[in-house]
């Protein structure tokens, strides 16, 4: 019967055809859950180019040589000879080495595992790889390494329409950037913030841990996922294939059905959408999301 994400998406990849496939690009890409793209790969509407420093994790990404998907074993930053920094918990791999008196603030001195290997690596940039072309999406979590993706990705981003990547509220690594420092620099770069997928906090440390409940108490803010958008008037300077990408990704990538709401009106109004796609996508909300018109009228 698929759930109602899927039906959901079923009806914009079965009504918009752009002229190429989105392009994906996720630094930082996993084989340990499944992306929030994976629907489009599937619909046959996306191409993906991964980038995965880590041998044994790139391995496992191409082990399956699916269709639509491209990986290469490659750190992404600024140029030049670096270090990797491979922590046991995969998810805590980084660029940048742990900050001991960061973590001993907030309580997580455990973080600072004592099988981290360091491995050294060569560094490259979005805009010196040939083999990647223009991006529509970029995906990014790799534990403060975000700003120099950004930096080093000018021209392959610059007619991206969405961003969404991992911001630090409180430094777990040594010198990385902030929330505020990649803020900026999207700014800069043409985007604005439209959301965030969620924020992740912890409880700070003190001598009455027994007599609380934990996960009742975290106030002091970590990390998050945030959507940033094309800070642009989509109905005049975005083309055809920007509106349907943004829409794709607004659906299924970080769950902003208004906008893929708005991206179609503006579709509809050039022609390039059918007059009824909105209509069919809302039948496809969950029902606390639709209004019940006829009981109203009723």
């Amino acid at each position: 019967m698929g759930n109602f994400a899927d039906k959901r998406r079923s009806v914009l990849t079965g009504a918009l055809e752009p002229s190429r496939h989105m392009r994906i690009c996720d630094v930082g890409a996993s084989p340990l859950s499944v992306p929030p793209y994976q629907g489009l790969l599937d619909d046959g509407v996306a191409h993906v180019y991964g980038f995965e420093p880590n041998p044994e994790q790139y391995e496992k990404l191409v082990a399956e040589g699916r269709p639509n998907e491209t990986y290469f074993c490659k750190a992404v930053g600024l140029p030049g000879q670096r270090t990797l920094y491979v922590h046991p918990a995969a998810g805590f791999t980084s660029l940048y080495p742990m900050d001991a008196a960061a973590l001993r603030s907030i309580g997580k001195e455990g973080w600072l595992n004592p099988k981290i290997e360091a491995m050294p690596l060569t560094t490259v940039t979005l805009d010196t790889l040939a083999d990647l072309p223009d991006l529509d999406l970029l995906k990014m979590d790799l534990q403060g390494g975000e700003l120099e993706v950004l930096r080093g990705g000018l021209s392959k981003l610059s007619r991206a329409v969405a961003i969404v990547a991992e911001v630090r509220f409180h430094r777990i690594y040594e010198g990385e950037p902030m929330f505020g420092d990649l803020d900026q620099e999207l700014r800069a770069q043409g985007f604005k913030l439209h959301k965030f997928l969620f924020t992740k906090s912890v409880m700070m440390p003190h001598e009455h841990e027994e007599q609380v409940v934990r996960a009742r108490l975290t106030s002091q803010l970590l990390d998050g996922d945030a959507v940033y958008i094309r800070d642009a008037d989509v109905g005049a300077e975005f083309s055809d294939d920007q509106l349907m990408h943004l829409a794709f990704a607004a659906d299924s990538v970080f769950n902003s059905p208004d906008l893929a709401l708005h991206c179609m009106d503006h579709l509809i109004g050039r022609g390039a959408a059918p007059a009824d796609l909105p209509d069919e996508y809302i039948a496809r909300f969950r029902h606390h999301q639709r209004r019940d018109t006829a009981a109203e009228e009723g």
